[in-house]
């Protein structure tokens, strides 16, 4: 037997979790992950870490406040107010179906035949324009299974009491890809996002049923009700993908690998661009990129 072994079998060392799905991340502890993320990263707020259960995770308490919100309300007021929570079916409002897609009721009745989505009381159309185009939608939908999941856990990333299934991310798409560049750096391949479906089903619950990054440019949800701002879209990140992002993240930090980063360090957008203010006649030639101006430089 190891050394190691030999004193923890002693009773020295790191005491067993109490919770068996907790999970230790060996050098990458959530405070860690979320402050890693903040350091190189731009957004508002702090990530949302998720977490789907049976029972209450270990140490913690189902949510007995008067708030009555869409999950999606919920996880913006983790975002932006560090609040964490523990919900069962009883506090999310059915005014969005959202409810069911993360598997804590049943979806209305008329959903699945696509009248909810096109057919207002008054017999006008709603957000589609009839039930069968709703429908060729909502077979896109990733839903977690009605009874399969008993509480939905939001929190603040770096405030977070339980084991995440899922960290969603709310930033602006030049982050979102700065993130998205930091998972596949070694790995390589591609990040895939659908739109049209609504944000939660597309963004955190696809990726929590995939175990793939996944993202969406939003929907009426998440703009209308979760008050997300529309510079901002969603990316939801397995927190097993995480560690590998933020190690990535630090790693660009020690040295320039390219001459593209420092981080946002990229020239003015769109008119603002030095070959955008000549005349049609020009002249102007492209500097080197080593050349260019840069965040730090102005």
């Amino acid at each position: 037997m190891s050394e190691k072994g030999k004193e923890n079998k002693k009773g020295g060392g790191r005491p067993p979790s109490k919770d068996p799905y907790k999970r230790k991340y060996h050098d990458w502890p959530l405070e860690r992950m979320a402050k890693i993320l903040k350091k190189n990263l731009r957004f508002k707020g702090d990530p949302i870490a998720l977490a789907w259960t049976m029972e209450p995770p270990y140490g913690t308490e189902p949510y007995t406040g008067a708030l009555e919100l869409v999950h999606c309300q919920f996880m913006q007021r983790s975002r932006l107010h560090g609040e964490t929570f523990i919900l069962d079916v009883d506090h999310i409002d059915d005014i969005c179906a959202g409810y069911s897609y993360i598997g804590l009721g049943e979806p209305p009745p008329d959903l699945a035949s696509g009248y909810s989505w096109s057919r207002r009381k008054d017999g006008n159309p709603t957000i589609y324009g009839s039930p069968g185009a709703a429908r060729r939608v909502k077979e896109r939908y990733h839903n977690i299974t009605p009874g399969t999941v008993k509480y939905f856990c939001c929190a603040p990333l770096s405030d977070c009491p339980f084991d995440p299934d899922v960290v969603t991310l709310i930033a602006d798409p030049k982050t979102c890809v700065y993130a998205i560049r930091a998972a596949i750096h070694y790995r390589g391949g591609v990040i895939e996002g659908i739109t049209g479906p609504g944000t939660c089903s597309a963004s955190w619950i696809h990726a929590y049923l995939s175990g793939e990054i996944r993202y969406t440019l939003g929907c009426r949800g998440v703009f209308g009700l979760m008050g997300v701002s529309p510079t901002e879209i969603c990316l939801s990140i397995p927190i097993e993908a995480l560690p590998e992002i933020c190690q990535n993240l630090e790693e660009w930090r020690e040295y320039e690998f390219s001459t593209l980063y420092p981080l946002y360090a990229e020239e003015p957008s769109n008119e603002e661009r030095d070959w955008m203010k000549v005349s049609y006649e020009g002249p102007y030639k492209n500097q080197p990129l080593e050349k260019r101006k840069r965040g730090d430089d102005k």
